[in-house]
């Protein structure tokens, strides 16, 4: 997942060029949006990876999985409709496989796709941040309870225990005297 930092953006900038679609004309906006979207999924990727549960066995859980994984899919899907114009010719990578009636699909899947991009990473680091918070609360309760239990016992024992009245000085005897003018 950490490699997708990298490698998606620079796929949506020149994975089309593989399938003979044009690089051209919005290469520059591309390059300067590349950087966002850097960004997005490496906070995405990031809250994931600061989880304790996902770090211990170095792997994603499954539904991470299910969550991540998609919408890492449609950002590679992105690379093939994204829309160019260049040296004269208009297309993405569908226009180029399947002919020029696709232009009108590769720009509506484009506007769909970054519409998903934007939405579904916001609403997955959301939730990466609420899984964060819910597994550290879990680990500090761990950790306050096995700070405290040693303290519980204790208590506990000395609830339980039981006093035998003392013999001696102190059994709470009163001495009196009977011809003690005070009394």
């Amino acid at each position: 997942m950490i490699a997708a930092i990298v490698v998606l953006p620079a796929w949506i900038m020149f994975g089309r060029a593989f399938a003979g679609a044009p690089l051209g004309d919005w290469l520059l906006l591309q390059a300067l949006l590349g950087p966002g979207l850097a960004v997005l999924i490496g906070v995405v990727v990031g809250l994931t990876v600061a989880r304790k549960e996902v770090r211990r066995p170095r792997a994603v859980q499954w539904r991470d999985l299910r969550l991540v994984g998609p919408w890492l899919l449609v950002i590679a899907l992105l690379g093939f409709t994204v829309v160019d114009s260049g040296g004269g010719r208009t297309g993405s990578a569908l226009t180029a496989w399947f002919g020029d009636g696709w232009l009108t699909a590769s720009q509506s899947l484009t506007s769909i796709g970054i519409l998903a991009v934007v939405l579904g990473g916001a609403v997955i680091a959301w939730l990466q941040v609420l899984e964060l918070g819910r597994e550290t609360r879990a680990r500090v309760e761990r950790a306050v309870n096995d700070l405290q239990s040693p303290l519980l016992e204790q208590r506990a024992r000395q609830a339980d225990a039981t006093f035998e009245p003392v013999d001696g000085p102190q059994a709470g005897r009163i001495i009196s005297i009977d011809d003690d003018p005070r009394r």
